[in-house]
């Protein structure tokens, strides 16, 4: 046993060594992620500029590593990354997760040139080819065999097949050589990049001068007009507990939502102001207008998304097949991602995922006709994207809650009505047909209104009136 530890030790400054000649190169110990509850640690990790390249477990009480140690280890991993490594310290075998290679090593160096290798231009030239021919035949035959009356998908055939022409693919295609994969997208925040306008293609936009419904509680419509503004808020307080990892999850049954501190920090910087597209709706009001004691903002939509981070859109829902949930767009996607590292061992990236997989939903949710603002807060406290084309970006101070649902520390942030960002004007609120002292609240409301300069904002009473 301790001989073991003394060839792992060796292994460890080997690599480190190895790796004092990358400066773009990490070699880090013992990370902890959870799991079911419980600590986890990945004894080692190779990081090539943020990108996770290949993560290490070691074995001390064995000399032979045996096959199901990989099976054993790749389940619970749910973060991307190419390789990974079982080691004694002098005997190393090695899991390519792209290609399901495995080969073995006993020599640091050798093991580390595998890993560390870089693809040349011709090469990486050859494998676009191939994967842009994957993918064009995988969409074409996808739509082709897709036979889903009355699905959204099918007035889109056309678009999303020219979209996905191989000429295009390859032409957008990056390979990213820290992380060793392909993507689509070289920079999420612009909305004009070929892999965002896929993703525009299946998220509905609202026309201009459309209207949405917030069905909420007399506090929050209170709130709006008092302060002149909507708050967002996180994600992780939604009604619908699955809110957080929906795509992941449905990509991957294993996944576990906020696993790590990033994580974290990522889900706490999106932020949602939902609605829907029902006007004076009884299930509206009983959901979430405080069982008709609440009220209702009715906004009408006054311009395009212009940024990355600040999108309002339909959501695009499942359909159920055989009692359970189907999402075809999602398995679209999941097709693509599997078959380029089937047929080419390779590994595609939906980069953009990260923005637009707010914008899905399961198909038991499908009868609200939701809406979605999505905000997300980048590092610096603006909008996403906001700095690329604005002088004066937003500084937004984001604060935290209870949620009342739910009793969860939730963050939210705040937006004035009259930014000029913002995608959406208050034109009326209605009040519910079981709001308390309903006339003489409404003469309120229009005095607090015109205090607030909110003059052009009417008030009225739900036509709903045999609720009680």
């Amino acid at each position: 046993m301790e001989s073991n530890f003394k060839q792992i030790k060796t292994f460890i400054q080997e690599v480190e060594n190895y790796l004092i000649e990358y400066n773009d190169t990490k070699f880090i110990q013992e990370t902890y992620v959870e799991y079911e509850g419980k600590i986890r640690t990945i004894d080692s990790s190779i990081v090539r500029n943020n990108e996770v390249l290949a993560i290490f477990e070691y074995k001390t009480e064995t000399k032979k590593i045996k096959p199901q140690y990989f099976s054993e280890a790749v389940p619970t991993l749910n973060f991307s990354f190419r390789f990974l490594v079982i080691s004694t310290g002098r005997y190393h075998k090695v899991l390519d997760r792209y290609s399901g290679e495995v080969n073995t090593y006993e020599s640091t160096k050798e093991l580390l040139d595998a890993i560390l290798k870089r693809l040349a231009p011709n090469e990486i030239s050859k494998i676009k080819s191939q994967i842009s021919e994957t993918i064009e035949k995988v969409i074409f035959d996808y739509l082709e065999d897709f036979k889903i009356n009355n699905h959204p998908l099918n007035k889109l055939k056309p678009k999303i097949k020219n979209h996905f022409s191989k000429e295009k693919i390859k032409k957008n295609l990056l390979y990213n050589n820290d992380g060793q994969f392909f993507h689509l997208s070289k920079d999420i925040r612009n909305l004009s990049n070929f892999e965002n306008q896929f993703f525009k293609l299946l998220i509905e936009e609202l026309k201009p001068n459309e209207y949405i419904y917030r069905y909420t509680t007399l506090d929050t419509v209170f709130s709006t007009i008092k302060y002149a503004s909507v708050r967002l808020n996180g994600i992780v307080g939604m009604n619908d507990i699955s809110e957080v990892g929906y795509v992941q999850s449905y990509f991957d049954n294993g996944f576990i939502p906020m696993e790590s501190d990033e994580d974290i920090n990522e889900v706490n910087n999106r932020f949602i102001l939902c609605s829907s597209t029902l006007n004076d709706d009884l299930m509206q009001w009983r959901l979430y207008g405080d069982d008709c004691k609440g009220a209702c903002l009715k906004f009408k939509v006054n311009q395009r998304n212009a940024l990355s981070g600040l999108q309002l859109r339909k959501i695009n829902y499942g359909i159920e097949r055989d009692g359970k949930n189907y999402h075809p767009e999602l398995e679209l996607i999941s097709l693509i991602i599997k078959s380029v590292k089937d047929l080419n061992k390779q590994s595609i990236q939906f980069r953009a995922l990260g923005i637009w997989k707010h914008f899905f939903k399961s198909y038991e949710y499908k009868p609200e006709k939701e809406v979605r603002l999505l905000l997300i807060r980048s590092k610096n406290n603006s909008i996403k994207g906001e700095q690329q084309i604005l002088n004066q970006p937003h500084n937004l101070k984001k604060d935290w809650d209870l949620t009342t649902s739910h009793r969860i520390a939730n963050p939210y942030v705040t937006i004035s009505l009259s930014d000029i960002l913002l995608p959406i004007e208050l034109t009326e609120v209605v009040f519910g047909a079981k709001c308390p002292e309903v006339l003489t609240n409404m003469k309120q409301f229009q005095q607090l209104l015109k205090e607030k300069n909110l003059t052009a904002v009417t008030t009225s009473l739900s036509k709903i009136i045999n609720y009680r």
